[in-house]
């Protein structure tokens, strides 16, 4: 028994229905729950109940045993004078707050709805990495989707903050923004936090100074990631060195240590591949993100993305090793990852900062737009005849996963409060 399953009974009256007596043997009529209060203070407010003949409108503060009053020193809080009803599993003590008044209770433990409590233990035992799992399809399509549309939203505003951590990093530009974000997300998985570094190193402003010369953008992009030496031995290589010892000086450009992974990647994702292709992307437009606020459709943006690489990289993987001459284009599934990441979060911010809900509404719209991602997590659902059928439904489904599933918060989610509400004795572990 927990605190926190005392709170979930009470906000959502899980309780026989059955005539209700305090512990002193007073009448009582649950009129109103109450919000849930998360901060300082009593667990529930503006709730209003009847004892006998009289209503109260006030707090509720809930205990495992009454005497936990005490032990939380809540008798010298005067925050908790206002408290109507103390709800309590184990009526152990009475209780009284600052003024030596007795506080009435209701003790829950013989008047809980039948296997609630089992209910939340067969979760929380739950060896199954989707605790819900073998109930999950048994939830109301109704409940699913509003759930997922909450998790989409909570995941947007969780990548805000770090988009916002962009935005005044770049001193409020929104290009150099956008920018900053590209090359985390260019970087993907492996090498996002190194390509996040590489492009605060070398303002955009600099870029674009040089972007009618794609070689010298790429010098200045492998000079700043740490891949041009002494060492190299072709002519393309020992150009792009000779080209950024004259633009590092003329800006007074300090590179990072090179610390770019290459293993385990596919030839195509080398994140040499990836900087010709950003530079190949910085050379062709310029003022991008006011381009995709314009856009009308998932489309027009990804035709921004139609990039590939120049010449010497198309018969190669890395310096100094020729390779079979190939084409080596952005391909689809990483131009909707990039949008999935980059461009949808950052125009939900935009909106968010403009406080337009036009350009928040066409953020979500265009996950709709994208198929759903592929991966072991998105796979678990899957298993449960779960198939998500955009990519706004991978996205929240990913935020399910790790901020509700994985740590067995099935209280704080919908899908969880339907479980558990529901008369459903299953087990399910």
């Amino acid at each position: 028994m927990t605190e926190n399953l005392l709170h979930f009974i009470w906000q959502y009256k899980l309780l026989k229905p059955i005539s209700y007596y305090t512990t002193q043997n007073n009448s009582l009529e649950i009129i109103k729950c109450g919000a849930h209060n998360k901060d300082a203070g009593p667990d529930f407010t503006n709730v209003r109940i009847k004892i006998d003949d009289t209503e109260w409108a006030g707090t509720v503060e809930i205990h495992k045993k009454s005497s936990d009053w005490y032990l939380h020193r809540h008798e010298t809080n005067k925050a908790y004078d206002n408290v109507i009803l103390h709800v309590v599993y184990e009526h152990d003590k009475d209780i009284y707050n600052s003024k030596q008044q007795l506080i009435p209770c209701l003790e829950l433990k013989h008047i809980l709805i039948d296997d609630v409590i089992s209910k939340y233990e067969n979760l929380y035992q739950s060896k199954q990495q989707i605790p819900c799992g073998s109930l999950f399809n048994e939830v109301a399509a109704i409940t699913q989707e509003s759930c997922l549309e909450r998790m989409l939203f909570e995941r947007l505003e969780a990548k805000t903050d770090f988009i916002k951590e962009l935005y005044h990093f770049t001193k409020s530009n929104w290009e150099e923004t956008f920018y900053l974000l590209l090359f985390k997300n260019f970087g993907f998985h492996t090498n996002s936090d190194a390509f996040l570094q590489i492009a605060k190193t070398i303002p955009l402003t600099v870029l674009l100074k040089h972007a009618n010369s794609t070689t010298q953008v790429e010098a200045l992009l492998f000079g700043q990631s740490g891949l041009l030496n002494a060492t190299l031995k072709d002519k393309y290589g020992k150009g792009l060195l000779k080209e950024y010892e004259y633009l590092k000086h003329k800006y007074s450009l300090t590179p990072i240590a090179h610390n770019l992974k290459f293993l385990r990647l596919r030839p195509q994702n080398f994140p040499t591949i990836r900087i010709v292709q950003l530079a190949n992307f910085i050379s062709k437009y310029q003022h991008t993100f006011s381009k995709i606020i314009e856009s009308n459709s998932v489309k027009d943006v990804k035709k921004l993305f139609a990039i590939s690489v120049s010449d010497y990289w198309k018969c190669h993987y890395v310096f100094d090793e020729e390779s079979i001459s190939k084409e080596k284009h952005l391909g689809n599934l990483s131009v909707e990852n990039i949008i999935i990441n980059t461009v949808c979060p950052l125009l939900f911010f935009y909106g968010k900062e403009k406080q337009d809900e036009s350009i928040i509404e066409k953020a979500v719209k265009w996950y709709d737009e994208l198929k759903p991602e592929r991966n072991k997590f998105i796979k678990l659902f899957e298993e449960l005849k779960f198939k998500p059928k955009h990519a706004g439904h991978s996205q929240a489904l990913l935020q399910l996963y790790a901020n509700y599933c994985s740590p067995k918060k099935c209280l704080a989610c919908n899908i969880g409060v339907s479980i558990l509400s529901k008369n459903n004795r299953r087990n399910l572990s």
